[in-house]
């Protein structure tokens, strides 16, 4: 454009020369006109000169805010091709430019909803040509499933023709995170109100009916008559009381108590008395501990996370059937930019289903007989890790075996 203008220009001082020298030819010789005419490019160039700067320093403010916005802002040709990637989409996603540019925006969306999304896409640009505050998840280049809300609008030419899209991408999964905690600790104080009422109403009635089990079978031997059904009414009263106290457990708030520890040591500790767990004679369980030397030590309530571990491991046992293996290994990571003691627990019994995986850590979901579980095992080794500012994560497969890896923060 400037360059058109300098042209241009030249070709305007030429036509403008003739018509001095025609109009006041004997008043200005040549000399004067020339000079009258190269002053004036002289200011039509400085002029071109600071609309270009104006326009760049216009342009630059815009590029930056677009650049370093905190928020995703991601830009789609009409083949649906990423060609706009800011800082706010690398940190989100983690991407580079490189990687991403040239690649179709539905490599952020999750494989399960895929198809729904992109129908969702379509009908709101066929209809309105933008939709705002659309609330999702997006899928990152780690695999991290991200809560984020959207607003797209349609880009169109100064011949109104659909050139591409725009997207603002805010990533709330933290605030949804806070929502759900807040929501769970509710729910728990419910629960508490209400398992306490329960307990205070059923713990006399069941220390009377187990007291005077224990008082019938005093004066009984194996063989006589009504020695089992009491042994019955004893186990499961016992069974009982100690769910309520377990539900009265989980409803209290978490207190840490932490100190130093070395993970390897309390790991120690619970594999040296691990064969404990196998209560059933039927099954041969091995197990195995690979532990990293030299791990950093870490600030934790030991009582609680033993509590963690035992419970893993002994879900790891319940899920044999017959022979197999419960291996406990350490490590240091690096995960998220931070430093982490992780601990991971595998086994090689019957696998968690598909559709129980997102349930494990619901407070009372159970797979187990009845009888056998409360429900709130993994929900309270879950809580135990999160309060120590880790996470645990969980890969299974039916048939083969289950991993749980527990995060610790150095």
């Amino acid at each position: 454009m400037e360059r058109m203008m300098i042209t241009e220009l030249d070709a305007y001082k030429q036509e403008l020369k003739k018509m001095l020298e025609s109009r006041l030819s004997g008043k200005l010789d040549s000399a004067d006109i020339d000079f009258t005419l190269n002053a004036m490019g002289h200011f039509v160039e400085g002029l071109i000169r600071v609309m270009r700067e104006g326009k760049s320093v216009h342009e630059k403010f815009f590029s930056d805010i677009i650049l370093n916005s905190p928020d995703a802002i991601v830009g789609y040709d009409k083949n649906q091709e990423i060609f706009l990637w800011n800082n706010g989409a690398i940190n989100l996603f983690g991407y580079s430019k490189e990687e991403i540019l040239g690649k179709h925006f539905s490599i952020m969306i999750p494989e399960n909803i895929r198809k729904k999304e992109l129908e969702y896409y379509k009908e709101k640009f066929d209809k309105t040509g933008s939709f705002t505050n659309y609330e999702t998840v997006r899928c990152t280049k780690s695999g991290e499933m991200k809560n984020v809300s959207i607003s797209s609008y349609k880009i169109l030419s100064e011949n109104n023709e659909f050139i591409g899209n725009v997207s603002i991408i805010r990533d709330f999964t933290l605030e949804k995170s806070l929502e759900k905690e807040l929501r769970n600790k509710e729910n728990l104080a419910l629960i508490g109100t209400v398992v306490s009422t329960i307990a205070h109403n059923l713990s006399n009635p069941l220390n009377i009916i187990s007291g005077n089990a224990d008082y019938l079978l005093l004066d009984r031997k194996e063989s006589d008559e009504g020695y089992e059904e009491l042994q019955v009414i004893v186990q499961e009263t016992t069974r009982i009381t100690k769910s309520i106290r377990q539900i009265l457990n989980f409803s209290k708030p978490v207190i840490l108590t932490k100190e130093k520890c070395n993970i390897n040591d309390l790991i120690k500790g619970i594999m040296s008395s691990a064969q404990y767990f196998v209560n059933d004679g039927k099954k041969e369980v091995a197990f195995k501990s690979v532990m990293e030397n030299e791990l950093d030590e870490i600030l934790i309530d030991k009582d609680q996370i033993r509590d963690v571990l035992n419970n893993i491991i002994n879900n790891a046992v319940q899920a044999i059937k017959g022979k197999g293996t419960v291996k406990v290994q350490t490590s240091k990571v690096n995960e998220r930019n931070k430093d982490y003691v992780l601990i991971r627990i595998d086994d090689n019994g019957s696998g968690i289903k598909k559709e129980d995986m997102k349930n494990i850590f619901v407070p009372f979901f159970s797979t187990k007989e009845f009888g056998k579980g409360t429900g709130l095992g993994l929900a309270f080794s879950d809580r135990v890790v999160r309060e120590h500012n880790g996470y645990i994560r969980v890969k299974s497969e039916t048939g083969k075996g289950t991993s749980f890896l527990i995060y610790l923060p150095v």
